[in-house]
């Protein structure tokens, strides 16, 4: 007699991708992930938040302030003032933007917070150390300069950032 193998199944709620995404993007820009949903909040690409502690970030001060704080974050990262990437503060400030993005995309989709905190904190720090171990890398290899790589870093997060978010209604 064959013995049966038996399968597991799960579902992946809808908009895990995106979580996973721009939490990857908050790795490589801290403020990208705040910033890009924010704005998706503020256009009514993201909804669900009205009545939650995620409300503010759709309001037009706070997106403002985080998309200078992206500016910021991209001219400051071509200077020698801004500490490592994989540095403990660096990390833990990617983590928590990964973690406050997975949680507000989940909520507005009716998901538990935690889970999404727990995905985008993780989807954070995988994008943290893949964009450190590939520019780093490149630059050696390439001989390169850094600030190359900066530059590209920032237009995938825009090029990529900008587009994640679009049709995240139901």
């Amino acid at each position: 007699m064959l013995k049966r193998k038996s399968r597991v199944e799960f579902e992946i709620p809808a908009g895990t991708f995106r979580v996973i995404g721009l939490a990857a993007l908050s790795g490589v820009r801290s403020m990208a992930g705040p910033a890009f949903l924010s704005r998706a909040i503020r256009r009514g690409d993201v909804e669900n938040l009205l009545n939650t502690p995620f409300a503010a970030l759709g309001s037009e001060k706070v997106s403002a302030l985080l998309q200078t704080l992206l500016v910021g974050e991209m001219i400051g990262d071509k200077t020698s003032f801004v500490p490592a990437r994989v540095s403990a503060p660096a990390l833990f400030g990617r983590a928590l933007s990964g973690a406050l993005v997975g949680s507000a995309l989940f909520v507005s989709r009716n998901h538990r917070g935690d889970a999404g905190a727990l995905l985008g904190t993780l989807s954070a720090l995988a994008g943290v150390y893949a964009a450190d171990r590939l520019r780093k890398g490149s630059a050696q290899r390439l001989g390169v300069p850094d600030a190359v790589f900066g530059h590209l870093e920032d237009a995938l997060v825009l090029s990529v950032g900008s587009r994640l978010l679009k049709r995240t209604r139901s």
